[in-house]
């Protein structure tokens, strides 16, 4: 499909989105029993303005994708509910007839809401790359493609009133009620356990991704944690009847985090900020929590105790208030504490002793006692870029000359000599805000360079490359459980490439592709590992991020179709090897012949 018919098919379903949302309002407000405007608004912003546009942005920017298409025809079904069941009810109350169809829209409403649930497990199965888990997962979607189908046949030609419109008769329905029943029965569970295992299969994958994936499930991960956040509160607000909310209202816009955080992590957008809201929703939340803890306990438990008077909810207001008050920092402490090895994992030694360290796989972050520091503190973005530059030298001497002219090109150089000063008191003010170390203790500076100790300053690049040197080298040994171990944490640690966000600088460059390369042979030598091992999945996986970072690698491109043929997923295995072929071309390079099945 040409771009251009593809971005209008896409704006054609969300203008189709908005009419649908538009004409259930409409047929609400003169039905018999108008919804509230809140409840009304809600329900818009979570399934057109969340599902539908975050569906049309994702499929208009990544067509390839089909999470964006999912998220779409996910609002569209839903949007098509709403829209059915506000022309049947206007249709049968208040002017019976008036309305064409009642009874076709009835019929149709008994059964519609059935493909979303089949869209929901299709999406959590190919989030958030488009393809399963593994083989073995295909089963999910042909359980759930089944019980659709008995679902669907149960509930269309089922005899007697419509579930969903008890008043009408099913036009269509079949003898054999007693038998639709069961298969009802037996279809509904299974489609709900084929969402379960879809879900499950998130877990699987989020063990299993690398950086980028990873960080992508994140997003999915906490929107979900919003979703059941947002269904608890709304039972204690129905509970309690603290808030003149209706909790049903709550639950709907904390289901919108769903489509925008999938949106975020498929398009990429501040991808790499999702460890920082997550520590940030951590420690938000626990304190939440151990606010209304504290406060429960005072006000209820002890307030059940002594007897309720004005007095005395006065009394014990100002004693739980004055419990948070002393208990606030501490905890806050220990909830930063808690993120922080959550989020960004274990410091190593080097980082505890320095309580510094530097991230540059993916975004570039410094972490300072466990926390990011935020771009504010920097002051200048040339003092930020000064510390990218002696990452990227690896703790080689760099000129003040070259320094200069790489940040401030064609200036004056009486002017840039005190920039330079600045930017250099900055970094370290950055690095070591406290003064607790000598001022050369992170960056040595003279006369005629500067450079970067890196036995002071822990680099996540330094680390990965040491964990990979030593990997390689234990699996050109045949060591393989130490090359394994080693490998794994490299292949852990490698988060993107070396400041994703700097691709165009020259400086660089150099050190990018090294690590890029040093990744390529590290995912190369856990493909074999996994080849030899009888683990093709675990082999799929290493030579799909071959190719993501190299998609001309010719010897990824064969093993990934020869493991597909293998497995007898001989559809994969020619997709793979046309996408071969085609780079073979584009290198002018003739292709090998399709791999033979071989067998035992």
């Amino acid at each position: 499909m040409k771009r251009r018919a593809r971005s209008g098919m896409v704006l054609a379903l969300w203008v189709l989105s908005l009419v649908l949302a538009a004409v259930a309002v409409s047929l609400d407000a003169v039905g018999p029993s108008p919804k509230s405007p809140l409840g009304e608004v809600v329900a818009l912003v979570v399934e057109v303005l969340a599902f539908t546009t975050a569906g049309a942005l994702v499929a208009s920017r990544r067509p390839e994708s089909p999470i964006g298409w999912l998220l779409l025809a996910e609002g569209l079904v839903w949007e098509l509910v709403g829209c059915l069941d506000a022309y049947v009810r206007y249709s049968m109350v208040p002017r019976p007839g008036a309305l064409p169809g009642g009874a076709l829209a009835a019929w149709v409403l008994n059964w519609v809401w059935i493909p979303a649930f089949g869209i929901q497990v299709l999406f959590f199965l190919l989030f958030p790359d488009g393809r399963v888990p593994g083989s073995r997962w295909r089963v999910v979607l042909w359980l759930a493609l089944l019980s659709s189908v008995s679902t669907f046949a149960a509930r269309a030609f089922m005899p007697g009133p419509l579930t969903e419109a008890p008043a009408i008769v099913n036009p269509f329905g079949l003898r054999g009620g007693a038998f639709l029943r069961v298969v009802e029965g037996v279809g509904s569970p299974l489609l709900g356990l084929a969402e379960v295992a879809a879900i499950v299969s998130l877990v699987i994958r989020f063990r299993r991704a690398d950086g980028v994936q990873r960080r992508q499930l994140k997003w999915l991960a906490l929107a979900g944690v919003v979703v059941v956040a947002g269904g608890v509160l709304a039972d204690v607000v129905e509970l309690t009847g603290v808030v003149r909310v209706d909790s049903g209202n709550l639950f709907l816009a904390s289901l919108a985090v769903i489509p925008i955080g999938a949106a975020i992590a498929v398009l990429r957008h501040r991808l790499y900020e999702i460890d920082v809201v997550i520590g940030k929703a951590i420690v938000l939340g626990g304190l939440l929590g151990f606010i209304t803890a504290v406060y429960l306990a005072v006000l209820v438990g002890i307030g059940t105790a002594v007897g309720q008077g004005s007095g005395s909810n006065i009394a014990l207001a100002v004693v739980a208030t004055a419990l948070v008050a002393v208990a606030f920092q501490p905890v806050r402490s220990r909830l930063q504490q808690f993120a922080r090895r959550l989020v960004f994992g274990v410091p190593s030694v080097t980082e505890g002793q320095t309580g510094v360290a530097v991230r540059c796989l993916g975004a570039f972050r410094v972490l300072r006692a466990g926390q990011p520091v935020p771009v504010a503190a920097w002051q200048s973005k040339k003092a930020r870029t000064l510390l990218k530059i002696l990452v990227a030298r690896r703790g080689r001497a760099t000129t003040r000359d070259y320094l200069m002219e790489v940040l401030w090109p064609e200036e004056p150089v009486e002017v840039v000599i005190r920039r330079l000063s600045v930017a250099l008191a900055t970094a370290r003010a950055v690095l070591d805000p406290d003064k607790r170390h000598p001022p050369d203790h992170f960056i040595v500076a003279d006369k005629d360079a500067l450079r970067l100790l890196l036995e002071n300053l822990p680099v996540d690049v330094e680390r990965f490359l040491a964990l990979a040197d030593e990997g390689l080298a234990c699996h050109r040994e045949g060591r393989l459980d130490a090359a394994r171990a080693a490998l794994q944490a490299a292949d852990a640690l490698y988060a993107g490439d070396f400041l994703e966000e700097d691709r165009y600088q020259d400086w660089a460059g150099a050190l990018r592709e090294e690590a890029r390369a040093v990744y390529i042979s590290v995912a190369r030598a856990l493909g074999e590992a996994a080849v030899s091992g009888g683990d093709h999945d675990a082999a799929v996986r290493c030579y799909l991020k071959i190719l993501a970072k190299d998609t001309f690698d010719e010897e990824a491109h064969l093993g990934l179709v020869a493991i597909l043929q293998r497995e007898g997923r001989h559809g994969e295995a020619r997709r793979q090897y046309r996408a071969y072929t085609a780079r073979m071309v584009e290198l002018q390079v003739p292709a090998a012949p399709f791999p033979s099945l071989k067998r035992a």
